[in-house]
């Protein structure tokens, strides 16, 4: 819970965002407070509401919410190994309150221990969905006092919250590289649409920005070990987690 409250102080005004920004697009507030309870994904809620806002087709609408939560098809897969000694029902639960700060955290935390802490993880992915749920109704309530939320320099938040996240990692083999070329990528093909590409652009610079910089961190960045949550993986599977009833109880 402690561990939570940095990331807590920094999604709160996000989700407060949020809800006012879908009052001002149309939405009610019983609307935004079920889609932040039933969908509980920030970048990719704005963009729905954002294209709601356009009335665009459901098709593209889903595509587009896809292709922004496509990272965490790779968060899932960068936590599988070390997930594998728990049961199915668990691992549901982690993947339910799976969010950009929380695998950060689950990174870092088996960096440090060399364990994954299925405790420890769903404390502080539950503490973000009921804060994420709470500042979205109260963005919604009081949305409507907030006519253009980029006048006070509110949409900033965002993108601020997502460069703390990154820079928690900068002490990584190759994080100026991963950096680098996943920026330069994803501003190319934001900006295919106005170089007159008729294809990709928003938001699949998202998509192609991140597995552009995990390929040239796979290519070119030397390890001297595996990458941590790999690696706590293999010590579950080899120590006394050997003992099977903790396991089962976690």
């Amino acid at each position: 819970m402690v561990a939570s409250l940095p990331v807590v102080s920094a999604i709160a005004p996000v989700g407060m965002l949020f809800g006012a920004v879908s009052v001002n697009h149309g939405l009610s507030t019983l609307d935004a407070a079920l889609m932040s309870a039933l969908v509980f994904a920030g970048a990719s809620q704005f963009i729905a509401v954002d294209l709601f806002g356009h009335q665009v087709p459901i098709w593209s609408l889903a595509l587009a919410v896809f292709a922004v939560n496509f990272r965490h098809i790779l968060y899932s897969a960068a936590l599988a190994s070390a997930l594998r000694p728990f049961r199915w029902l668990t691992k549901v639960s982690i993947f339910a309150v799976l969010t950009d700060p929380a695998f950060a955290y689950a990174e870092h935390r088996v960096e440090q221990d060399k364990r994954f802490s299925v405790a420890a993880y769903m404390g502080i992915g539950l503490t973000l969905y009921v804060v994420w749920f709470l500042s979205t109704v109260v963005g919604a309530l009081f949305g409507q006092l907030i006519e253009d939320p980029s006048a006070f320099g509110l949409d900033l938040l965002l993108p601020i919250y997502f460069l703390t996240l990154v820079m928690g990692f900068r002490s990584r083999p190759g994080w100026g590289l991963t950096v680098i070329v996943s920026g330069a990528l994803s501003t190319l093909i934001y900006a295919f649409p106005m170089l007159g590409v008729p294809f990709l652009g928003p938001p699949w610079h998202i998509t192609i920005g991140a597995l552009g910089g995990i390929l040239a961190s796979v290519l070119f960045v030397k390890r001297d070990k595996d990458v941590p949550i790999v690696e706590a993986a293999e010590e579950l599977a080899h120590t006394d987690a050997g003992d099977p009833h903790e396991r089962r109880t976690m």
